[in-house]
């Protein structure tokens, strides 16, 4: 059995390793032919894995690594613009150097969300936990609601939806793209310092 089970991984492990060299090859929205040729297997194999080229692909880049937070913000040290462009930083800045891997993200993700398969982790977990560590010097100096705008705002402006906003729906290249995000994370980080100076004059 153990053999078996090792030779099933190897072969979803190889799955995930083909689709990532197609898209790294340029291809933003492979097929399930594409991905069983790069994973030298048969197509009929890749569907007793994946029951679609997008499961492959959204797991693909779902497990793509990106720099630790608790090093990001170490670095960052204590100012909140400081930190907040650290995070966005982290997470626009392998979206936007792959933006047709994060497209195909994007489609896929939005495949699971159509055909039901979405889970509460899918999405904003990552970008989420930046900005929640980006936030925390000023965290309790700023209401449950304050928190949440600043939270859900600056989420706006980082993650794989910014991809094609940017680049597609207002038709920037990657570098005034970028300018806009972090103009965007500037200002509301700005913000956020604001309420938090007036949230400690009020308990002060």
């Amino acid at each position: 059995m153990a053999i078996r089970s090792n030779q099933k991984a190897r072969t979803r492990q190889a799955l995930l390793d083909g689709a990532a060299r197609v898209l790294a090859d340029g291809t933003a929205e492979p097929s399930m032919d594409q991905i069983a040729e790069a994973a030298q297997v048969s197509r009929a194999t890749a569907y007793r894995y994946f029951d679609s080229s997008s499961e492959v692909v959204w797991e693909v880049m779902s497990d793509r690594a990106i720099a630790d937070v608790d090093a990001v913000m170490a670095a960052a040290g204590n100012d909140i613009t400081d930190r907040v462009l650290a995070a966005e930083e982290a997470i626009n800045g392998y979206l936007f150097d792959d933006p047709d891997g994060a497209r195909a993200f994007e489609r896929a993700a939005l495949d699971r969300s159509l055909r039901g398969m979405a889970q509460d982790t899918d999405r904003a977990a990552r970008r989420l936990g930046y900005i929640d560590a980006a936030l925390e010097p000023i965290a309790d100096r700023l209401s449950h609601s304050e928190r949440r705008s600043v939270r859900h705002a600056l989420a706006l402006a980082m993650g794989s939806q910014a991809v094609p906003a940017m680049l597609d729906t207002c038709r920037l290249d990657v570098d005034e793209a970028r300018s806009a995000t972090r103009f965007a994370c500037r200002t509301i980080a700005t913000e956020a310092s604001r309420l938090a100076r007036a949230g400690a004059s009020v308990t002060s």
